[in-house]
This record gives structure tokens, C-alpha cells and sequence, in this order.
């Protein structure tokens, strides 16, 4: 009986705790859609594979973190892009950003390769 009511009471604060995480949101640090945090990923602006660190991680949505490894190489990332800032800026993003800002946070539309494959 102890442990049925244990169990109950656990799951409801776990229930609990996803309203309240359900009901709080941070901004896309790409296209600054507010958003669960649940759904942001890690975008290493500089590439662990160009000697990025956790110090060099941004949390952005999945469509954008998508859009940017369908349009730029870790390499072209690292070189030119390496804050998350200037990715904003990137003239290659400007007509997805415009386009994502105007979407509701849950779409997901899946992201052709933009860029050449050498």
C-alpha cells in the first residue's frame, strides 16, 4: 500500500513538473521563435571537429539547427560563422528566417540540402 501511494505521489509530481515545463519557453537563438526548451538542440557554432568546446554551443530549434547543416560544411561554419550572431546574419539564411519566424514553434518541415557536396 506504501508503495502504491509512493508511486502516485511520483508521478504526480512528475505531471507537475511537465505543466510547468510545458508552460515556460525560450527563444530559438537563431530565428527567436519562443519555444519549449525541451525542443531546442545544441548547434556547436565552432565544430567539435574544428576544436569547438562547450563554450561555443547555442540551443536552437530543430528546423533552423537542420537548415544550417543543409546549407553549410562544419568547415565554411568554423571559418566564417562561429557565433551564432553572425549565422543570423548570413545572407544564405535570410529567406528561410524570414519564412520560419512567420511558422507556429511545432512545425517541422524536413530540410533539403542547399549546399555543394565536394
Amino acid at each position: 500500500m506504501k508503495d502504491e501511494s509512493s508511486r502516485m505521489r511520483k508521478k504526480g509530481e512528475i505531471l507537475d513538473y511537465q505543466r510547468r515545463v510545458d508552460h515556460e519557453t525560450r527563444p530559438c537563438g537563431l530565428c527567436e521563435r519562443e519555444m519549449n526548451p525541451a525542443t531546442l538542440t545544441e548547434h556547436h557554432c565552432l565544430p567539435k571537429s574544428q576544436g569547438g568546446t562547450q563554450d561555443h554551443i547555442a540551443l536552437i530549434c530543430g528546423q533552423c539547427h537542420g537548415m544550417v547543416h543543409a546549407t553549410f560544411e562544419n568547415r565554411t561554419l568554423a571559418r566564417q560563422y562561429v557565433a551564432i550572431e553572425s549565422l543570423r546574419d548570413a545572407p544564405e539564411l535570410q529567406a528561410f528566417l524570414k519564412w520560419v519566424r512567420k511558422q507556429q514553434s511545432t512545425r517541422r518541415k524536413r530540410n533539403v540540402i542547399r549546399r555543394d557536396k565536394r
